[in-house]
């Protein structure tokens, strides 16, 4: 590998003598062309000299998602663009035979995977095409299909054996080192962040695998248990964990407190995807995208008003975004809320909300709204913008708006008694002047002598 990253090889040039019959059949530049090759690498023209192939170009990540499902004997590799409220896929270079544990080399940007019929190591290039780079010293067998690399460039990948990690140069093709792992992986695929691996179970956990103690410690989630389970694991670039379901949809989680005893799993959204079976994913954002948030709507209302609010994500660069989530916990006292914006879905007191591409200097624009509820309260309402790249500057992700909840016009009050003080209640009611005769009777309070006189 070269100081840039890129793979370089020599090319070797075989001479077979010819016939005379052969050079007869070959045009005079085609004879030159390999008389000229031949001589040189003899060294007819001076001193030995060795072509070097150029490698091919590996990903800019600049927010890619690939996606394959191994159910067959063949894969094609998926591109995943996320968009309001889905993830749709388009198809990158030729389907080949099947390969599984795909991860992204944080140093070369390849895609690295293992083919499931003889775990020979494969690179995987900007163009989708696959290079069959060889069988890997050291590593058992076949059929591996749990893989990802660390930050430092490490390759890890298990399967017959779930309760081993393989540590892998990709560079050398050998196993560096063997993690056994106190407790099995239940997951069918891992994604590194924050300094640990991370697996999704069918029953809707998490599992978080300790590469320096081995134990791997399973937390309940907010996951839903969904049959036939998750799949395909995946980085995004502020360091949440993308987990595929095999029945169509994308799971983004948000982890605090990634290192403590009981770190906080936070659902951030669901985007359907397509099904499939035996679903693997990998991930590559390097290109940075600062998103801001802003929020806004009244500063007061009455009860029963209607309240609509504007919340706006902002791309300040310095590259494009490659998708985003809004999350927005919503007040007990907005009643009734809904969002007309594609991509937003409201499930109990919370607003989740997907998109896709933002151009730098590019905005989108969020609308909830909802039914201000009993009055004397108030509504604080805060929105956060999760971006699926890295973040430089985290500070702006997050706004606040405060709204206050008055009495309706005309609405008196709860019921209570007077401290005896008189109160004029002026009461204006339209008279028919034609002979008849309207009685108003009201009492204030009797025990102070307060009534209405009769009319």
């Amino acid at each position: 590998m070269s100081a840039h990253g890129r793979w370089a090889g020599a090319a070797v040039l075989a001479v077979t003598p010819t016939t005379k019959h052969h050079l007869s059949r070959r045009s005079p530049a085609t004879m030159l062309m390999v008389g000229g090759a031949a001589a040189a690498a003899l060294g007819v023209f001076g001193a030995p000299q060795s072509a070097v192939a150029a490698a091919p170009d590996s990903f800019s990540c600049n927010g890619q998602i690939f996606y394959v499902a191994t159910s067959t004997a063949t894969n094609q590799l998926q591109l995943g663009v996320a968009g309001p409220g889905t993830v749709s896929f388009s198809p990158l270079g030729p389907a080949v035979p099947a390969y599984n544990a795909m991860g992204v080399d944080p140093a070369t940007h390849y895609v690295f995977a293992l083919r499931v019929r003889d775990a020979h190591l494969l690179r995987i290039d900007k163009a989708g095409h696959t290079t069959d780079v060889g069988a890997i010293a050291g590593l058992p067998g076949a059929g591996y299909f749990i893989g990802g690399f660390d930050a430092a460039g490490n390759y890890y990948v298990s399967g017959p054996d779930p309760s081993v990690l393989y540590k892998i140069n990709v560079r050398t093709r050998n196993v560096t080192g063997v993690v056994h792992l106190k407790s099995r992986l239940q997951g069918a695929d891992i994604a590194y962040s924050a300094g640990y691996f991370w697996a999704a179970t069918n029953d809707g956990g998490i599992q978080r695998i300790n590469l320096g103690t081995g134990a791997v410690v399973k937390f309940a989630s907010p996951l839903p248990a969904v049959k036939p389970g998750y799949g395909g694991a995946f980085t995004y670039g502020n360091g949440d964990l993308g987990f595929f379901n095999n029945s169509g949809f994308l799971a983004r989680v948000h982890v605090a407190h990634p290192d403590s005893a009981r770190p906080v799993f936070h659902l951030l959204s669901r985007q359907s995807t397509r099904p499939g079976g035996n679903v693997d994913a990998t991930s590559c954002f390097v290109a940075r995208a600062d998103l801001s948030v802003t929020k806004t709507g009244p500063a007061s209302v009455k009860a029963g008003d209607r309240v609509t609010y504007q919340i706006t994500v902002t791309n300040h660069g310095p590259s494009d975004s490659s998708g985003w989530t809004v999350n927005d916990v919503l007040p007990a006292g907005l009643l009734n809320p809904s969002s007309p914006t594609p991509g937003c879905t409201i499930s109990g007191d919370e607003l989740s909300c997907t998109g896709g591409r933002l151009a730098v200097g590019a905005s989108h624009t969020i609308t909830l709204t909802g039914t201000a509820g009993s009055g004397g309260t108030t509504l604080t309402n805060t929105a956060t913008v999760f971006g699926n790249d890295p973040d430089p500057n985290p500070g702006n992700n997050t706004s606040s708006v405060t709204t206050t909840v008055g009495v309706p016009r005309g609405a008196i009050g709860s019921p209570g008694v007077l401290s005896g003080n008189a109160v004029q209640i002026p009461i204006r009611v339209p008279v028919n002047l034609c002979g008849n005769t309207i009685d108003i009777i009201g009492v204030l309070n009797p025990a102070f002598g307060n009534t209405c006189a009769n009319t």
